[in-house]
């Protein structure tokens, strides 16, 4: 395939942007997607049981599609946040790549479950907000509120949301897509390691339950004793890639939310707070009030 280049596709937009005279031309192309527009990610996330899984496999294959940008999906007890962060600096095809993007990931759902009426319960733009007429067609697109001026472009819904079933499931079709878009990404030069295919399946759980590495091996296509042996291989473990993940998620949520430490600690899957605070204070030693009450700590979102 024939990529073009991150800067030659921004030189691009911006002709097609001034060419459409469409001040929401991003938002507008969103209602255009189709499967094929994504690559094979679109069709593994054809072949998932649910969004959950269909979402996990975007963080893993997205560099297939491009180079605009990473996706990063954050789980605790009373929301799902999937944040899109746009690695392309010049407007305005930055705030058009993030409508269209996180446009196209509410109507794909939309078509995914066969549910035309899906939406979160918000959307978080970054960028300024704009005529009244304009914030009307975003909530007609997005079927929610929309807000403005935010620190980061994400959609915003209850975790229930990610437990949609897709249509067509079809486990043995997912697994051969997922090994050949491994390959491409392979002949890409991309980082295929076990170990980040692990702690993604971890990041994707964890605020819906404790993972288990015989689910995240099974995902995989391996059983448990391959699992322990590849990432040994590694010089890596289970029990590592959980404390990595949990402990980042742990500092996000002390430094970004006011969540109660016992809420921290359910949706990290500790058993209870005493357990958190321990396996927190191992790993910074500091406790995660410490933690909290850095000054540079600074609070975004309750």
């Amino acid at each position: 395939d024939t990529r073009i280049h991150g800067q030659d596709f921004q030189t691009l937009l911006h002709a097609l942007i001034k060419q459409s005279a469409d001040p929401l031309f991003g938002l507008h192309t969103s209602e255009f997607v189709q499967p094929g527009s994504y690559n094979v990610m679109g069709y593994i996330a054809m072949s998932a049981s649910t969004l959950q899984e269909a979402l996990s496999k975007v963080s893993l294959y997205e560099k297939l599609v491009g180079d605009m940008g990473t996706t990063d999906t954050t789980v605790d007890a009373h929301q799902v946040a999937i944040r899109w962060d746009c690695l392309y600096r010049q407007q305005p095809a930055r705030q058009h790549l993030i409508d269209n993007v996180l446009g196209s990931w509410v109507r794909y759902s939309r078509w995914l479950t066969g549910n035309d009426l899906l939406a979160p319960e918000q959307v978080w733009l970054e960028h300024p907000t704009p005529p009244a007429a304009q914030v009307d067609e975003y909530r007609r697109v997005f079927l929610c509120d929309v807000l403005f001026e935010q620190p980061c472009s994400a959609l915003v819904g209850a975790p229930q949301l990610l437990q949609q079933p897709i249509r067509q499931p079809d486990p043995l079709l997912l697994s051969t897509l997922e090994a050949h878009a491994i390959q491409q990404l392979n002949q890409l030069g991309v980082d295929t390691n076990l170990s980040q295919r692990v702690k993604q399946c971890i990041q994707d759980a964890i605020g819906h339950s404790l993972p288990r590495k015989e689910t995240v091996a099974e995902r995989l296509g391996m059983n448990v004793r391959t699992l322990h042996r590849r990432l040994a291989d590694e010089d890596q473990s289970w029990q590592k890639l959980l404390d990595d993940v949990r402990l980042k998620q742990a500092r996000r949520l002390l430094t970004t939310t006011t969540l109660p430490q016992a809420d921290i600690a359910a949706a990290l899957g500790y058993s209870d707070i005493r357990s958190f605070q321990r396996s927190f204070k191992r790993h910074t030693a500091m406790t995660p009030g410490q933690y909290r009450a850095k000054p540079d700590n600074e609070q975004i979102h309750s």
